[in-house]
């Protein structure tokens, strides 16, 4: 009896783990085949908001490009992109205001442009395109600025989209990261990933 109930695990192990990734596109391939959108999107959940992302992203434990310790990351590994969102509260922000020289600059904007610059100190030879307004798909006030540079001069470029959302008197920072030569056509995908969050 031991030995039948011993096999029929077995079987069931085989079967339950039998080439699991095989079936499993590339996720390049998935996305276009999705019209070079990200597929299979679900709500992730961070602090007190939510937002719709693609099942091709694993949990990134390390986030090394995020400022705070509690900011909640995501990869997908064969591609090399990034994603992640981190809060600043109140307290926080006002901080950040502080340290400017401009007395007049509201706390979102020195939120935004602090984490800019410090991602433009991080990097060789960077280049900042413009700040601009979120547009209106997205449900909460916020700016949008993309990055481009190297961690070092014999690496390839990559692109860092950065937005910050005033939400509840907190203030979100998303990035989306990825080889400049591929982010080209997730910029997109960004803004519907910004105009998912809810509160």
């Amino acid at each position: 009896m031991k030995s039948l109930i011993l096999i029929s695990l077995l079987g069931a192990l085989f079967l339950l783990t039998a080439c699991p990734g095989s079936a499993r596109k590339p996720p390049l391939e998935q996305i276009q085949e999705n019209q070079m959108d990200f597929p299979d999107l679900r709500t992730r959940y961070y602090s007190l908001i939510n937002f719709q992302l693609s099942t091709l992203f694993d949990p990134d434990y390390a986030i090394d490009y995020a400022l705070q310790d509690n900011a909640m990351g995501y990869i997908i590994y064969d591609m090399d992109v990034y994603f992640c969102v981190e809060e600043f509260d109140q307290d926080a922000a006002e901080t950040i205001q502080f340290s400017f020289d401009n007395e007049n600059i509201s706390a979102h904007d020195a939120v935004h442009d602090h984490y800019l610059w410090r991602r433009n100190e991080s990097l060789y030879d960077p280049q900042m395109g413009i700040k601009k307004e979120l547009p209106a798909s997205v449900r909460f006030p916020g700016y949008i600025q993309v990055i481009t540079g190297v961690q070092s001069e014999y690496e390839e470029s990559s692109s860092y989209f950065t937005a910050t959302l005033a939400i509840n008197n907190k203030y979100y920072v998303f990035q989306l990261i990825g080889k400049e030569e591929n982010m080209g056509y997730l910029y997109d995908d960004f803004i519907d990933i910004l105009s998912s969050v809810r509160n």
